[in-house]
């Protein structure tokens, strides 16, 4: 089942259940799926649409942190339930041991031997085979560690 598939059988199960916020957050990502799938003139992989979910998380992240600031609570817990429901839908990330331990091989496979001038090789190649599974500022942190 694509991830598209996925999010319309949650679609409707939402409508079916009556759930108002899953199905309101739900319709949104599958509009603006349908708009990119428009503009592209494609259907879209599911990567595609990870990155349309992560887009929305992050918009809703930020509607968060200003709700706090306004201490509007009811809002918040809504839009914390909208970002939850969204990242039920996005690539499990690798863990913090995890990540580092394939930072590690990579500058060994990659013989990487300065890496503060040979960083740009690493992250080519974190971007090229990792991009939805690790968790990028986790990346920056360990690699700030490993330079310090």
């Amino acid at each position: 089942m694509s991830l598209l598939d996925q999010i319309m059988s949650d679609y409707k199960k939402a409508m079916f259940d009556k759930q108002e916020p899953n199905k309101t957050v739900l319709n949104t990502i599958i509009a603006k799926i349908k708009n990119k799938k428009i503009e592209l003139q494609k259907d879209l992989e599911d990567l595609e649409i990870v990155q349309i979910i992560k887009k929305e998380i992050k918009e809703i992240v930020e509607s968060i942190g200003f709700l706090q600031k306004a201490d509007r609570l009811d809002d918040l817990a809504l839009e914390t339930q909208k970002k939850v429901l969204l990242e039920t839908y996005l690539p499990a990330t690798m863990s913090p041991d995890q990540t580092k331990d394939l930072i590690i091989s990579l500058i060994k496979e990659l013989n990487i031997t300065d890496l503060s001038k040979q960083r740009w090789l690493l992250m080519k190649e974190l971007m090229d085979k990792y991009k939805w599974q690790i968790d990028w500022s986790l990346v920056n942190e360990i690699i700030n560690k490993m330079l310090a």
